[in-house]
């Protein structure tokens, strides 16, 4: 590219593995006239972890670039690397969105990044999904609210908010009359004082009913059936305020009166690693609570809601980009049987309702080749792949008798016929798929439908 005088406005790496001795090559093409003109830099799932963060931040700043778009998730920068990159960001002044989820950030990586926040205007979209923010965090990204006017998106799931840092972006929504269009506080241990808080600032407007298209409070505590008919009510369509199986239980984490101790956030979010925090919050309680957790049932998110009942509403529910949402839940799988194997069915639960649904057949398409490319990863997985697929299609009986098949197969077949023509479609498994279709054509339940497809079969 250097030699031919490329000039790249985007440029995406995400899900190669390369770590931080990857960045040292990468660093000369930053540097380079290449890259001069860039405005997009997308290496989500790169492996970086701190000390790739330290040298991405290096070879930006040598050369500075003007960068509209910077995507790092998945890459374990933690405080440090976070650090390094606020202090590059905080020289470019044209950011427009920010996306950074599950690195292991906590309050005073996000402090830096708030302060970078304040020098780019123009950032319309921000994603610090499944860091450790907590309160200190929260009020360091308030107290940049004021100069985000552009602001539409945040999502900020996951990140043990707790009541304390959720009332203190609510404040700052309220108080700057955010037009926000997006927001997601999901699964933060928020009470229903705070997440009523949330609301009214997000909703205190008028136009906020035909500007929000997304709130999402599912996974905190909302109370009782009336305040979440008084939130729905208020956030209107964009409300999404359950996963379908959560308790109206009050968290008692950091709760109470809605109040926590000055000095928890330091001791959990310096002290621990990410999830220890998670694991010491709940030890700490069994020490001095007894709770009784019979018919409590585990909060689950939407894509385990949907792959446990796959319906059309429970599709809807996981947004415009469902195929990027399960693939995200799925990935934090290691065992190469169980990902395939959770992939396959993933792909055949949104497979059956094409029959029903356009989105579900779209979704299905999207998720075809996230499939073969998550199970080409693994060792040994073209076997795996075959034998799962056939199980899920019920061309082969399975060794596990528990074993059921969830989504419609007919569905499944439709979907197939549509991508085993593709030039990308494994040759192997394609061929291995059409000789037991064809084997078993005579006794298929889809027979009618495969017939109907030859392409499956010949």
């Amino acid at each position: 590219m250097i030699a031919a005088g490329a000039r790249l406005s985007v440029l995406e790496l995400s899900d190669n593995a390369f770590g931080p001795i990857g960045v040292q090559g990468l660093a000369k093409l930053l540097q380079s006239d290449v890259c001069s003109q860039l405005q997009e830099l997308r290496l989500n799932n790169n492996g970086l972890g701190i000390t790739g963060g330290r040298l991405l931040a290096e070879a930006l700043s040598v050369h500075p670039r003007k960068l509209k778009v910077f995507i790092a998730g998945r890459n374990r920068l933690e405080n440090d690397g976070a650090t390094a990159l606020a202090r590059v960001f905080q020289g470019m002044g044209t950011l427009e969105e920010i996306a950074m989820p599950q690195n292991g950030i906590y309050h005073k990586g996000v402090s830096a990044l708030s302060e970078a926040f304040k020098n780019n205007p123009n950032l319309s979209c921000l994603n610090l999904n499944d860091n450790t923010i907590g309160s200190k965090g929260a009020e360091a990204i308030a107290s940049a609210l004021p100069g985000l006017k552009k602001l539409k998106s945040i999502n900020f799931g996951d990140c043990l908010l707790k009541s304390k840092g959720a009332k203190a972006l609510a404040k700052a929504f309220k108080d700057n009359s955010m037009l926000l269009e997006s927001v997601d506080l999901s699964h933060n241990e928020i009470g229903r004082e705070a997440c009523m808080e949330v609301v009214d600032a997000v909703t205190s407007l008028p136009d906020s009913t035909d500007r929000l298209s997304r709130v999402v409070l599912a996974g905190n505590s909302l109370g009782d059936s009336t305040n979440k008919k008084t939130m729905k009510d208020k956030l209107g369509p964009s409300a999404e305020l359950s996963d379908g199986e959560g308790s109206d239980e009050e968290y008692l984490s950091g709760e109470g009166s809605e109040g926590e101790s000055e000095g928890s956030d330091e001791v959990s979010e310096d002290s621990a690693p990410e999830d220890a925090q998670h694991i010491n919050t709940v030890v700490e309680l069994s020490r001095e609570i007894n709770l009784d957790s019979s018919g409590i049932e585990e909060v689950k998110s939407d894509v385990e809601i949907f792959l446990k009942s796959p319906t059309i509403d429970n599709l809807i529910r996981l947004g415009s980009n469902a195929a990027e949402v399960i693939d995200t839940h799925l990935q934090v799988i290691k065992e190469p049987s169980e990902l395939i194997t959770a992939y396959v069915e993933a792909t055949f639960s949104v497979s059956g309702l094409s029959e029903e649904s356009q989105l579900a057949q779209q979704v299905a398409l999207q998720l075809y080749p996230v499939m073969l490319k998550r199970a080409a990863q693994q060792h040994a997985s073209a076997w795996l792949l075959a034998n799962t697929m056939l199980r899920g299609l019920g061309l082969i009986k399975s060794e596990n008798k528990q074993y059921r098949i969830r989504w419609k197969t007919s569905g499944c077949y439709r979907v197939l016929a549509l991508v085993v023509p593709s030039p990308s479609f494994p040759v192997p498994l394609r061929d291995t798929l059409k000789f037991f279709i064809a084997s078993k054509l005579t006794t298929l339940a889809d027979r009618t439908i495969v017939e109907q497809h030859p392409q499956l079969y010949t």
